[in-house]
């Protein structure tokens, strides 16, 4: 069996969880991936370029709630809650606590949604950091795609939506989700 993991972030609304950072990991499985990708693509709407949780309303989110528990997948979730940190070092935070745990997993090649070449660099920096100290192996690989590329990398984008809905009071989305999700603290 071997994985792919896809990674995408949320930051929650502030009013709900100040200084909350979240890094959702949606593990599928190598000869899953095909399957997947196209049941996920088939969600966009008509002039979407990519499914947006926070673009979404109840109805949507509902039904891809429901589209992403039927997945064969399953999701390692990372929060970081520190109203004095900056959006990048939460990120950083949860990044170092996923990456072990993917490796721990036997996730050879993790995709995450790229963002500017700086904050790319930066999510490189970190992996080889911790292959220095050994505390993940040298067959992980991290990978930047455009969010609109691959469908793939929606399927976080919609966890870590649905666990900021859920610090904002709307807990149904998550507890489709919870047989399918680790929690870590980062």
């Amino acid at each position: 069996m071997s994985w792919c993991a896809y990674v995408d972030e949320s930051e929650p609304d502030p009013r709900y969880g100040p200084g909350t950072y979240v890094l959702a990991a949606a593990l599928i499985e190598r000869e899953d991936e095909e399957a997947a990708r196209a049941a996920v693509a088939a969600l966009r709407l008509r002039g979407q370029r990519k499914l947006h949780w926070r673009d979404e309303d109840r109805s949507r989110r509902k039904l891809l709630t429901e589209a992403i528990a039927a997945l064969p997948a399953l999701h390692l979730i990372v929060v970081k809650v520190d109203i004095t940190a900056a959006s990048e070092r939460r990120r950083r935070l949860c990044l170092a606590r996923l990456l072990p745990e993917l490796d721990r997993h036997g996730v050879p090649e993790v995709y995450l949604e790229a963002r500017e070449t700086k904050q790319n660099a930066r999510d490189m920096q970190i992996l080889a950091a911790m292959r220095a100290r050994r505390e993940v192996g040298s067959q992980l690989r991290l990978h930047h795609q455009p969010g609109p590329q691959n469908p793939l990398l929606w399927v976080p984008d919609v966890v870590a939506g649905a666990v900021g809905s859920d610090r904002a009071g709307e807990p149904a989305y998550l507890e489709r989700l919870a047989s399918l999700t680790t929690f870590y603290d980062a």
